[in-house]
């Protein structure tokens, strides 16, 4: 038994190798296509005409008040009521022009305004105030100074809300709970 089972392992060895090293054709590296490049288009660059504007029309002064003429009793006259030009008239440039109207800061569609950014800005504030209280000890001199910063944010932050300035409070708060965090993981 022991014989046919040597010889049956070993067939089966024989077999398995003769699989392994048995393929369709050999294997040779294609080397990809070359690519190629178009050259650089000539660039054409176009002179514009510089177009002088016309020159400015000159003012034109209003013609003098008339003189008054007297009445007869040899007192003068007041002068007639002042005749107001015609707006059709009166050259574009010198009519009153409205200021534009004021610009709304720019905002994403993501950023909160008004009450809800607010008390976003007040959660962070107090939630930044908490983590400080329960930082315990200070001991090197860049904790301290680190712990002074994130108070010194904290102020700024309070001052920007208070002005509705709510961006820049918002990051004085981040940047302040940021501190504050790293105060607490003792780093």
């Amino acid at each position: 038994m022991t014989r046919t089972l040597l010889n049956s392992v070993l067939i089966l060895s024989v077999t398995l190798a003769a699989a392994a090293c048995a393929t369709s054709r050999a294997q040779i590296p294609e080397q990809p296509p070359t690519l190629a490049v178009p050259p650089v288009p000539p660039r054409a660059i176009e002179s514009a005409e510089i177009v002088e504007p016309p020159p400015d029309p000159q003012p034109v002064d209003p013609p003098p008040p008339p003189a008054p003429t007297p009445s007869r009793a040899g007192r003068p006259r007041p002068p007639a009521a002042e005749v107001k030009p015609d707006p059709k008239d009166v050259p574009a440039d010198t009519l009153p022009v409205a200021p534009p109207p004021p610009v709304a800061p720019l905002r994403s569609a993501a950023t909160p305004t008004g009450p809800e950014a607010a008390r976003q800005v007040r959660e962070i504030i107090d939630g930044t105030q908490k983590m400080l209280d329960g930082v315990s000890s200070l001991g090197t001199d860049d904790r301290k100074a680190n712990f002074q910063s994130a108070k010194a944010l904290l102020a700024q932050a309070e001052e920007a809300l208070k002005k509705d300035e709510l961006t820049l409070a918002r990051s004085f708060a981040d940047r302040a709970n940021n501190i504050a965090k790293l105060l607490l993981t003792g780093r």
